[in-house]
This record gives structure tokens, sequence and C-alpha cells, in this order.
């Protein structure tokens, strides 16, 4: 087996979002409202008009999920594979089952409990299930972010509303005329965002079905040259086809049926610090590693300066990561409430570049004070293995509080941890260094 060079490694774990204890927050990302204005061509229009008018209309279908990285770099090239066969039922019935390669779960809902399970940590989840498949996107629990966003772009085939979910983040949309695909007449779209661009092609006819979609990933290798040059003249392409679709078939409960495998564990939560047995992070109690960074504005920050003074709130985190796009406005609220009791934030950047980080900000309208991890040493410093991670640093400089994620109640959670941290009430007794 021929070695595989260490960015092809890096650009590999970007696309497949692996799952694990703490890697699955980055999967069980909340999605958020697009707040803007897309530039749409009519004929586009008009052709996504007629998707979401189609998928809303279906009582239920049965598709197979093929997903395909393209990748080259450094003068090699890179495929990987992952596919899943669905099957849904409105009003609350679906199936999510993996058939090969990564990104490995099971999502099913049988119309009276919602599991989730994942054969890489041999873990479980069982819930309620909600009345219907459209409050899986009214909610943040971990199962609805994972069926948002598990498989890639399949969410907006059965979102309450298929045209806005498909249209978040997008900047313009074109018609780009149309292409056989698979022996099927299609209309092919063509869009553009901050992070990649994306064709996408749908049968024309009757029955507007989605087939495929190509997403190229350059702008997102570009991002990365500051700290990989070799990303320049990378090829990044991430293909997705939706297969043997059968609309309104006939499906019985047993298409929906799960039954837990011999060696998994039931647990109430897969983010570490939800389950009693994970204990801690074992940076809690220690002393916070010392650290200076470039500020976005260009001037400096080093930690010291805040021992004995201030209370510290970090957040790790990056403009790709959903949690970080939900959290990231609670903290800043937060920093601004408790300025003037003591208390400074540094939203510390994971390995973007600076254009990127400003777009991001002018476009979220939020004012941060972002220091710059172009390197990602203090993450690592820091044990960041998922992001966001929020670090409360008391005025002692020992580790008060560290937290993986983003979770519903993080505001008033957060709030009550500093006012007891500014009053001097660790959370946390100081444990011996190592």
């Amino acid at each position: 087996m021929k070695h595989i060079p260490r960015l092809l490694v890096m650009i590999s774990a970007l696309a497949l979002g692996c799952i694990s204890l703490t890697h699955a927050e980055q999967l069980l990302a909340p999605a958020t409202t697009t707040t803007n204005a897309v530039l749409i061509d009519s004929k586009a229009d008009v052709v996504l008009t007629q998707v979401d008018a189609f998928y809303r209309g279906l009582k239920g279908f049965k598709l197979n999920i093929e997903w395909q990285v393209h990748m080259e770099a450094e003068g090699m090239k890179q495929e990987i594979a992952s596919a899943w066969n669905v099957a849904m039922q409105r009003p609350n019935q679906i199936a999510i089952l993996h058939k090969m390669g990564q990104n490995q779960f099971t999502f099913i809902c049988d119309g009276a409990k919602t599991y989730v399970y994942i054969p890489m940590i041999k873990r479980y989840l069982e819930k309620p299930a909600p009345p219907s498949l459209d409050a899986f996107f009214l909610e943040q629990s971990e199962t609805a972010m994972l069926l948002q966003h598990g498989v890639p772009f399949f969410a907006s085939l059965i979102a309450p509303n298929p045209r806005a979910h498909l249209l978040e983040y997008v900047a313009s949309v074109s018609y780009a005329g149309t292409e056989m695909w698979q022996g099927a007449e299609c209309h092919k779209l063509h869009g553009e965002q901050a992070q990649f661009d994306w064709d996408l092609w749908i049968e024309t006819g009757k029955q507007p079905i989605v087939r495929k979609v190509v997403m190229d990933m350059g702008k997102t290798a570009k991002g990365m040259v500051e700290r990989a040059p070799q990303m320049q003249r990378a090829k990044w392409q991430i293909e997705i086809q939706f297969n043997q679709v059968e609309a309104n078939p006939i499906l019985t409960d047993e298409a929906f049926k799960f039954t837990p495998p011999a060696n998994a564990k039931k647990v109430d939560s897969f983010r570490p610090q939800a389950n009693a047995e994970e204990g801690p992070h074992p940076l809690q109690g220690k002393t916070a590693p010392e650290f200076e960074l470039a500020l976005l504005d260009g001037s400096k920050v080093a930690l010291a300066k805040h021992k004995g003074k201030n209370v510290v709130l970090l957040d790790f985190w990056a403009t790709w990561c959903g949690p970080c796009r939900k959290s990231l406005p609670i903290l800043s609220d937060l920093a601004a409430k408790f300025k003037d009791q003591g208390l400074v934030f540094y939203a510390i950047n994971q390995r973007e570049n600076v254009e990127a980080i400003k777009d991001f900000l002018a476009k979220q309208n939020l004012k941060l004070t972002v220091a710059l991890d172009s390197e990602g040493k203090i993450g690592e410093a820091y044990g960041v293995e998922g992001i966001p991670q929020t670090v409360l640093v008391g005025k002692d400089g020992v580790v008060q509080l560290v937290h993986v994620g983003y979770a519903p109640d993080m505001k008033e959670t957060l709030t009550k941890q500093i006012e007891a941290v500014l009053a001097g009430k660790p959370l946390t007794p100081a444990a011996p260094d190592k």
C-alpha cells in the first residue's frame, strides 16, 4: 500500500467528519436559518419550486445514497466512498441504514421510538418519536442534528421547506441547461456559496427527482493554503448520488424495525460530558496552558496578563462548524453582560485565514475578540478534539470548566457558572499539575 501524504489525510478527515465520542459534536451541529438574500434566476427558481412541491407531497419514498470524495494533492489521488439505504414514510417513520464506507450510523424512527446507533463506539440512543418528521427540524436534540447532518444533502429532501433548506448559506443559483444522467434527462443547476460551489441534477418531467449533487471544495482548499501551501493546487470534490428512487412505495413496519446489537450499550447522550462515566475533561482543575496569540485586529494577547485580574472565557471555533455558529452569539452576549464584572472573552479560531474569518463575522453581524490559532498548537495544548470547546479559567489561572459542543440550555447554564466563578466560588477544585 502506498504511503498517503499527510495533506491527503487532513483533507480526508475534513471530508468524512468521522464520528467519535468527541467529534460527534461536529456531526450533531444545529441547523441555522439563513438570512442571506439569494440571487436566483427565473429558470432555476421554477425548478426548485417544483422540487419543493414534489418532496413535500410525497407520502414516502425509498432510495440508495452513494457518497464519494475525490481528492488529488501532492501528485497523488484518493477516492473515499460511503453508501446508505433509506426509507421514509410520513408522518414519522424513517430508516437510514449504513451500507458501506465511512460515517457509520443507523438512524431509525419507527413511529413510537427513535433510535441512533453508532457502531464505531458501540453505543445507541433511544428517544420518544416526534409526531412528525418535521419536528426534527424544529429541535436541537442529538437525534435531530444527526438526521439533519448525518447524510450529506439528504435532509433537504425531507425538510418542512426543502427549497429553503437547500438554499441555506447560498449566494446565487443559476440554470445551466439539461444533461443526461443514468438514462434520464435532468435539469442542471449551479449554486455558489462561501465555502464551496455545487451543481445539482434534477429529473425533468412529472417527477422532479433529485439525482445527483457535486460539490467543488476548491474554495475551502484555498482557505487552507496558509498552513498547507500544497492546497493551492489541490483538487477536491464531493459527489452524492440518489439512486433507485421509488416515490410512494408500499412500506411495512418491518422496514423501520430496530434491534440493538448484543454488544451495544444504551446511553443518554453521545456527548462525552453528558455521561457520568466519562468524567470531567482532563484539563479541569489544572492550570490553563499559557499562550500568546495574534488577534484579528493585528494586536496580540497573552493569557498571563489576566492572571489575578480577570476570569477568562475561551472558545475554540471555526467558521464551518455548525454548533459554533449557534454558540458564538450566546458567548458574545455573555461577554458583554459580564465585561464590567471582570470577564474577558477570546474566540480562538482554529486554522483559518483572516479573510474568511472577517467575512464570516461581517455576514453574521458578530463582534468578537478573535485570536488566531493558525497552526492549531493552542488547540492541541487545550486538548481540543471537537469544536466548539468552551473553557472557563478562574482569576487564579485554574481551568474551572471545559464544555465541548452546543446545548440548548447553554446560555442559562453558562451564566450561572460564570457568576459563580466571578464570585470566587470554584466549580472545580485545583488539582496538581503534571
